[in-house]
């Protein structure tokens, strides 16, 4: 079983400043690559096909896994136009509420607008404001508001200097002639009960980014071209909305255990929220399982023609930033970089300083933020080893950690369809297999009873239910639930 897996801070050996030696740091996993790039299909030549570092999950919702050996530099930048963009725009909605680990660019915005909080603010009701990651609510066009019973009036524009022009017009200076007093504001926020924010988890953009991260995912692992060319089109991913909606498509978690976990996961999860690929074949079915924090989870099944080997790989990352410190990376002069690069395994070769730098910096932000994969299976396993056992406690009531059990299995009940603690008091007997259980199949599955097979069953008013529970729990997770509301189309 090959796994995305590198060390935590608290594994680091000393040495230098802190730093890892070449054999214990890697971003991705030693596979046999392709040698091509999986888009245009040219061999990798260094002159007109060039290597470059390729962010699988995207760097603008933080993504930390960079692969050099899946798109040339061309087609990466071609995708990054035609899927990247819009996946990024897509997800403004959830990275507003969060503080990603960016290397550039800055999609924290969204649009919004606003349910007044008191009936002089009404009018701005019908205006389009854009809401910021500091929560500062903007308009899109400078507008006013004026009291009458206070002759006041508020000029919001979208900066200091808008404010100002706007305060010079002559409908402003009118009410300032009869004796109104002026405000400036660049924020309406204070005239909020609710900001209304509209988000499409099923649209082509959400789909065709979750995609291009699950086929660079599969191609950084080995997976040949020829398993997922049907969802190319020519020099860009399928447009196909037929293709698109039967290949990527919604998770559900389908099994009590999965029910469990699912519920109230921000209370449980280690570093909620995150970032989860898992790649696993079932015979000739392949799928790829992506999450972004925790609120969007698919499945993308890349072929029903797989005839590689058993393939089961994972990996996990922190979706928001931490104390990464960049400058204990930075290399000083020629040896420095030679240590570094090597650490890393980056190439030299005539190679531009620069370039070299920027590969370090990525491999060791990878390092930083990658989580092991096996912490979800361990901290799924002990959730349901707790709730068999707690179900065999006479008077649990009386203690605080078996009532918090018990009211996650009420939830998960409630919002899921758990039916796990009722059987575990009907048959007490089933507790003690349970405790015993690996869970290594975790929204795996099995050939005979396949997760992703399971979830396309599920019904459509379901699985929207569940993305809506999944996408306010990120909300309840921020402390945002009170202002800000979705609307999901």
């Amino acid at each position: 079983m090959m796994r995305h897996v590198l060390l935590r801070e608290s594994e680091k050996p000393a040495w230098g400043e802190g730093r890892l030696r070449s054999s214990q740091a890697h971003t991705c996993p030693r596979t046999i690559m392709p040698n091509t790039c999986y888009l245009c299909a040219c061999v990798f030549d260094g002159v007109k096909t060039r290597q470059h570092g390729e962010h699988i999950i995207q760097n603008a919702i933080g993504g930390a896994l960079i692969s050099e050996e899946i798109l040339c530099e061309t087609c990466g930048g071609k995708l990054g136009r035609t899927v990247d963009t819009d996946f990024a725009t897509a997800l403004a909605p959830l990275t507003v509420l969060l503080d990603l680990p960016r290397d550039r660019g800055d999609y924290s915005r969204v649009a919004a607008t606003l349910v007044a909080k008191t009936e002089e603010a009404v009018p701005l009701e019908g205006v389009q404001f854009t809401l910021y990651k500091d929560f500062s609510v903007v308009p899109r066009q400078p507008i006013f508001l004026d009291d009458i019973t206070k002759l006041s009036v508020t000029v919001i524009g979208a900066t200091q200097r808008q404010a100002e022009n706007y305060a010079n017009s002559p409908q402003i200076l009118a009410l300032v002639a009869k004796g109104y007093t002026l405000e400036l504001s660049t924020n309406a926020a204070a005239y909020a009960q609710n900001l209304l924010v509209p988000i499409e988890p099923h649209s082509k953009a959400m789909l065709r980014g979750v995609l291009k991260i699950a086929i660079g995912y599969a191609s950084s692992s080995g997976v040949q071209r020829q398993n997922f060319e049907h969802l190319l089109d020519q020099d860009d991913l399928t447009n196909s909305d037929a293709v698109l909606e039967a290949t990527v498509y919604p998770y559900y978690p389908t099994t009590d255990a999965e029910r469990f976990f699912e519920t109230e996961k921000h209370t449980h999860e280690d570093w909620y929220p995150t970032h989860h690929l898992y790649l696993f074949s079932q015979k000739t079915d392949l799928y790829c399982y992506v999450e972004l924090f925790g609120a969007i989870q698919k499945y993308v099944h890349l072929t029903d023609r797989y005839a590689g080997k058993p393939l089961m790989q994972k990996f996990v990352q922190k979706a928001e930033k931490w104390g990464f410190e960049e400058n204990l990376f930075i290399a000083r002069d020629l040896k420095d970089l030679h240590i570094l690069a090597g650490e890393f395994d980056v190439t030299m070769k005539g190679r531009r300083w620069e370039d070299i730098q920027k590969d370090v910096l990525n491999r060791a932000r990878s390092r930083a933020y990658s989580l092991e994969p096996d912490n979800t299976i361990e901290k799924v396993r002990k959730l349901m080893g707790l709730l068999a056992q707690f179900s065999l406690l006479k008077n649990a009531d009386h203690f605080e950690v078996v009532k918090s059990v018990f009211e996650k299995a009420s939830i998960a009940k409630a919002q899921l369809g758990l039916s796990l603690l009722d059987d575990l008091r009907a048959d007490p007997m089933i507790a003690l297999p349970l405790i015993r259980q690996s869970f290594e199949d975790f929204r795996v599955g099995s050939i005979d009873s396949s997760r992703p097979k399971q979830a396309r069953k599920v019904s459509v008013v379901e699985l929207n239910k569940y993305v809506a529970y999944k996408i306010y729990e990120l909300l309840r997770a921020k402390g945002r639930e009170s202002l800000l509301k979705y609307s999901i189309l």
